[in-house]
């Protein structure tokens, strides 16, 4: 074999090898890790931070090491990839967080959005996470305004929503998020804490993952989920118990181990409007 030969075959083999080689030295997520015990992943919502968690950080830092998502493009993290795939994306790097600190499996929390990906995970990776809760979302989110909803039908209404939000300057999208999130949270403080964290947020990250929340119907998928879940939904005078309850116990119809708890009195950020009912629900179904 001549020189040249050889050159060239070591080139071609340095070639094949650099993606593994980059991939392994690819940082883990900047993630926060706190507290010792059971490993549990907490995830926030849509356009939100990992301070979705910081009434119950502290409490549950006690007894389980918690793992704080927080994902890319919301909340002042910078976006990483196609906004389109964000997802896809958050979920793979979740998994990546656990290979990365050698967390065979985890419990899992998430909030919103942050449920709906609890969901994806526990159907692509049931060897990975063990528990699920999912705080105040649904499996296919159109479901709130009406139950014969399909992605079909939803499809326009989300391409007409990703479409005006990227349409409006900072100005506007800031002053829609501050009204909007009246409907989101009962206090005056936590509506301007929510808001400052979407306003941070991507632009094309937050757009796109509404696009995709309101296109993406999991409830074809739920019977292959073997993991537990415990679903935590609001109630109040605008969506009372009485319509709840029958909309996510039909939503969640597929599930082969599924139980749910309502919170009344309280609007979509359970964690704050009704903080002590939340973390007993919470604590309740991590170990029921």
């Amino acid at each position: 074999m001549t020189l040249a030969m050889t050159r060239a075959i070591l080139a071609a083999l340095a070639a094949l090898l650099l993606p593994a080689a980059a991939l392994a030295q690819e940082p883990c997520p900047p993630f926060e890790v706190v507290g010792s015990g059971p490993d549990l992943v907490l995830v926030p919502g849509l356009g939100s931070s990992p301070e979705t968690w910081d009434l119950v950080k502290a409490s549950l830092a006690k007894d389980y090491r918690l793992h704080l998502v927080h994902v890319a493009g919301f909340a002042g993290r910078p976006a990483n990839g196609d906004p389109a795939t964000l997802l896809e994306r958050t979920e793979a790097e979740i998994i990546r967080h656990l290979d990365c600190r050698k967390v065979k499996s985890a419990a899992y929390a998430g909030h919103s959005m942050g449920g709906f990906l609890g969901l994806m995970l526990a159907a692509d990776h049931p060897d990975r996470i063990s528990r699920v809760v999912v705080v105040d979302s649904l499996p296919f989110f159109p479901l709130i305004y009406s139950p014969a909803a399909t992605p079909a039908l939803a499809a326009p209404q989300a391409e007409a929503m990703r479409a005006q939000i990227m349409a409006q300057d900072d100005a506007g999208f800031a002053a829609s998020q501050r009204g909007g999130v009246r409907s989101l949270v009962q206090s005056p403080a936590w509506q301007e804490k929510v808001a400052g964290w979407t306003i941070l947020s991507d632009r094309a990250s937050f757009a796109a993952a509404i696009h995709a929340l309101m296109t993406t119907d999991l409830r074809p998928r739920l019977g292959g989920v073997k993991a537990p879940v415990r679903v935590i939904a609001a109630a109040n005078a605008f969506a009372p118990r009485a319509r709840i309850e029958p909309l996510y116990t039909a939503a969640y119809a597929g599930l082969p181990d599924m139980k749910l708890t309502v919170i009344d009195d309280s609007y979509h950020f359970i964690m704050f409007d009704q903080p002590e009912a939340f973390e007993k629900a919470l604590r309740e179904a991590l170990k029921d």
